[in-house]
């Protein structure tokens, strides 16, 4: 037996006997804690998917990618924590060695889709800072809005088959595995990798990504920089203000791009340490104590499924737009309240009331 099946049978002793230990006070306390961040992250990314209905200002190309990043994290709350909850109570896996492989499948798929979807981001601020003009230029022979719009649509559909590509397909195939090592179907659900798939999943899947979104928020720095430069020197030549329309402009773009720094940078913190110890265990087949790498993977784990919970609560604290609109839906949804006494259409005549055909327009083109 070579060092990745001892350290996986060693996995999988831990996991069983944390199995046999019952279902005590201390697993209760965590299904429900578990269960509000699992409530948290639904009730949230929701709120993303509604914003733009009633605020106008959040009907961007930024915001559709936001947006497409919400649905990643919208499925992680529904498909991912939900099972992954149960399991953590129970200590064992009740839903069958295939449905194992898909939820394993969808836990990978979204988790790329997430910060493939963040990389698009970069790529768009990058073409909105450094060629403004460019980006929102319309093209007669194409049927978008703008290039951006065309860009963004194409970016978002890459990402999920992207993801699906690179979570579904290996995963389904078998080519995480190690030959002649299996784990209880009927009470485990491991996710096995050789060292091989662990480092090129890991590549594809974070460390090329988060590459190329260090690269382009650099080379965003550098040249708001230089904008920043430029209209001082005109400033200081000319003697008078500079254009406030540019000025607004270029203040918009900087802190667009400060507001999905710091949405990156937190997703970093939550994914990279599973990462970094996913490539470090599989290099090394390490048989180290597995009750402390058990509890470790369930920790590191759970901190990236809450970066999914955390998104949301970052637009609020940093978009102005986004807290204005929430003020809205709190105000529309006070006014559902009040209309209660009319009944359903009465309800549905004040929701309407606060939308308009534009608002409908712009959903349709992100659901279709």
């Amino acid at each position: 037996m070579d060092r990745n099946e001892t350290w996986l049978s060693n996995f999988s002793s831990a996991a069983s006997s944390f199995a046999r230990g019952g279902v005590g006070l201390q697993e209760v306390l965590t299904g429900l804690i578990l269960t509000l961040i699992d409530l948290v992250t639904l009730l949230g990314n929701s709120i993303v998917f509604l914003c733009p209905v009633v605020e106008k200002r959040l009907r961007t190309v930024t915001y559709m990618f936001i947006m497409s990043l919400a649905t990643a994290d919208f499925l992680v709350a529904c498909l991912v924590m939900p099972f992954s909850i149960i399991y953590e109570v129970t200590g064992m896996w009740l839903f069958g060695k295939l449905f194992c492989k898909v939820w394993i499948s969808f836990d990978v798929m979204f988790c790329t889709a997430s910060i493939v979807t963040l990389c698009f981001i970069s790529l768009d601020r990058y073409c909105s800072v450094v060629t403004p003009y460019h980006y929102s230029r319309r093209i007669p022979s194409l049927p978008c809005p703008s290039l951006s719009f065309c860009r963004c649509i194409v970016m978002t559909c890459t990402v999920w088959v992207y993801s699906s590509l690179i979570s579904f397909l290996p995963v389904m195939q078998g080519w995480n595995e190690i030959p002649g090592v299996d784990f209880d179907a009927g009470r485990e659900c491991i996710f096995v990798t050789n060292w091989v798939f662990a480092i090129v999943a890991s590549a594809l899947a974070f460390f090329l990504p988060f590459t190329v979104m260090c690269s382009m928020y650099f080379f965003i720095y550098r040249a708001s920089r230089l904008k920043a430069t430029r209209i001082m020197s005109q400033t200081l030549e000319i003697h008078y203000h500079p254009n406030s329309k540019r000025q607004n402009h270029l203040q918009l773009e900087n802190k667009a791009t400060r507001t999905i720094s710091i949405i990156i940078s937190v997703f970093v913190l939550c994914w990279l340490p599973y990462f970094v110890l996913n490539v470090w265990l599989a290099a090394r087949g390490t048989d180290s104590a597995s009750t402390v790498l058990l509890g470790t993977f369930k920790i590191i784990t759970w901190l990236g499924y809450c970066n999914s919970t955390i998104n949301p609560l970052l637009y609020a604290f940093l978009n102005r737009d986004f807290q204005r609109a929430l003020k809205k839906l709190l105000i529309c949804r006070h006014s559902l309240c009040l209309g209660n006494k009319g009944g359903m259409w009465s309800k549905t005549h004040l929701l309407l009331q606060h939308l308009d055909i534009e608002s409908f327009l712009w959903l349709s083109v992100n659901y279709l």
